[in-house]
Order: C-alpha cells, then sequence, then structure tokens
C-alpha cells in the first residue's frame, strides 16, 4: 500500500508535522485513543497547503492531513523570495501579520508559522503573531494570510495599468526565473546536441560520398574492361566469320593447285640434278 509520504517523493513535494494532539475517550467498554495532526505540504517554490488529519493512531492521522493538504494547496504570488505586500489574518483567537522583507533577511518567524513559511518556499519575510498562542489557529491564519495575497499583475489588469507604471519595478518570482533559466540552460544543452548530431551526420553524408565516388569509379572500370572483352570477341569473331564463307570446294581446288605447283617443281628440281648427273659423268 503506498502511503502519503510515498506519494509525496513522487510528486517531488514535502511535508512538515506542524503538532500532534492525542486525546483519549472513557466510553461503557473502556477508553478510545485517537490522534489529530496539523500537516503541512508545499514543494518550496512557492506552492503551500495545510490540513488536519484525525485518527484512531498517529500515521493514519498523518496520512489523512496529508491528503487533505494536498487538496487544499495554493500558489503563493512571490516577489523574488519574499511576499509582495503587507497581509493580516485572523482565525479564532491566532491573528498573524505578514510583511515583505529585503533579501538575505531570512525568516522572522516561530513555531507553526516558520514551517509553514519554510516549506512554503519563501526565504525572506517578517512575521509577527498578536493574538492567541494556539498552535493549530496560528496555523490557520498564516495559512489564511498567505490565500488572502494577491498578484500585483492581476491588480494591475483590474485597474488598467501596468505593474511598472503602478510600483515603479517589475516583479517577478525567483523561482520562475530559476525555472526560465533552467529550461534556458535544457534549450542549450538540446542544441549543442542538435549540433552535434548534424555534425555526425554531415561526416556520414561524407563517408557515404566518397563510398558513391569509389562505386562509380569502379563501375567506370568495369565498363572499360567490358569494352574490352567486346573488343576482342569482335576481332576473334571476323576470322571465324571469314573462315564461314569460304566455301569447302574452293578450299579443295586451292589445295590441288598448291600440291600441283609443288609437284611441277619437284619434277623440274629432280630433272636439273639428273642433267648435272650426265654431265659429270
Amino acid at each position: 500500500m503506498v502511503t502519503g509520504r510515498e506519494e509525496l517523493r513522487a510528486e517531488e513535494l514535502e511535508d512538515r508535522v506542524i503538532r500532534i494532539d492525542r486525546t483519549r475517550k472513557t466510553v461503557a467498554g473502556g477508553r478510545l485513543s485517537s490522534a489529530r495532526v496539523v500537516m503541512a505540504v508545499g514543494d518550496g517554490k512557492g506552492k503551500v497547503g495545510l490540513g488536519i488529519g484525525k485518527a484512531r493512531n498517529v500515521p493514519e492521522a498523518i496520512s489523512k492531513g496529508i491528503r487533505r493538504a494536498k487538496k487544499n494547496m495554493i500558489q503563493i504570488p512571490l516577489d523574488g523570495y519574499t511576499i509582495p505586500h503587507t497581509i493580516q489574518a485572523k482565525v479564532g483567537g491566532a491573528v498573524i501579520l505578514l510583511k515583505p522583507a529585503s533579501r538575505g533577511t531570512g525568516i522572522i518567524a516561530g513555531g507553526a508559522t516558520r514551517q509553514l513559511i519554510e516549506i512554503s518556499g519563501i526565504r525572506d519575510i517578517l512575521t509577527k503573531s498578536l493574538g492567541s498562542g494556539n498552535v493549530m489557529n496560528r496555523a490557520k491564519s498564516c495559512f489564511k494570510a498567505l490565500s488572502m495575497l494577491r498578484d500585483p499583475y492581476e491588480i494591475a489588469e483590474q485597474r488598467g495599468t501596468t505593474v511598472q507604471e503602478m510600483l515603479g519595478r517589475e516583479i517577478a518570482s525567483a523561482y520562475t526565473e530559476e525555472a526560465a533559466e533552467e529550461q534556458v540552460e535544457e534549450a542549450e544543452e538540446v542544441v549543442q546536441v542538435v549540433k552535434a548530431e548534424v555534425e555526425e551526420a554531415e561526416e556520414v553524408v561524407q563517408v557515404v560520398k566518397a563510398e558513391v565516388e569509389e562505386v562509380k569509379e569502379v563501375v567506370e572500370v568495369a565498363e572499360e574492361e567490358a569494352e574490352e572483352a567486346e573488343d576482342i570477341v569482335g576481332a576473334a569473331e571476323e576470322p571465324a566469320e571469314e573462315a564461314e564463307s569460304v566455301e569447302p570446294d574452293e578450299v579443295v581446288e586451292e589445295s590441288e593447285v598448291v600440291v600441283a605447283a609443288v609437284e611441277e617443281d619437284n619434277g623440274e628440281a629432280e630433272s636439273e640434278l639428273s642433267e648435272e648427273d650426265g654431265d659429270e659423268q
């Protein structure tokens, strides 16, 4: 079974136990014990929620408090790391006053107010408790004050002006600026990766082009060899065609003529030899 805190870790949220109260009720069958837990949940970047959980045991009460705090989460308008204006809220007898502070002031608060403000992501603020010291009512009044904070951009829009004209300066959450810077850095990293991939692709294209050129050269050499082979075949076919064009009878007649000529030459040579022998005798 997934607990409330495991869900928070999965959603990158933090929780704080502000107060645990244990009660006992005597009934006819004995005593019944129960617990009441005041929980705060936030992302440390301007979101915070407050919830109260009641159950027979503390772990179950904490889980209920976490679930209710998540349902009640609000987005706090910030001016850097502080709040944009002074605010005061009252719950029961508890009254909490919140004031903006300059950078580096820190969180001037204590008890339930400090825990709620720390988990919300506010880093510089001045607070004052003006009423009851009841922890639960203090936490509720602090949460109420945070929920009553107004966004300067919404007020400027309602008045038909700009924040620059209304306050003389621009207002922005430091976490929004950090997120924007992170996005820019991530975008630059993506650009670098894309550039590297493009360079690799260009190198691959160059290699492919070189291979294509080599293939073209091989094809040209193969074509030249094929032409030479065709010339050789053509040269071998010409004598064969000439031999095929000659009639057998003509060849026989030519052979007989050659033989006759040779026989005549042999006869003449023999007669000359016999004459020479007669003269010698």
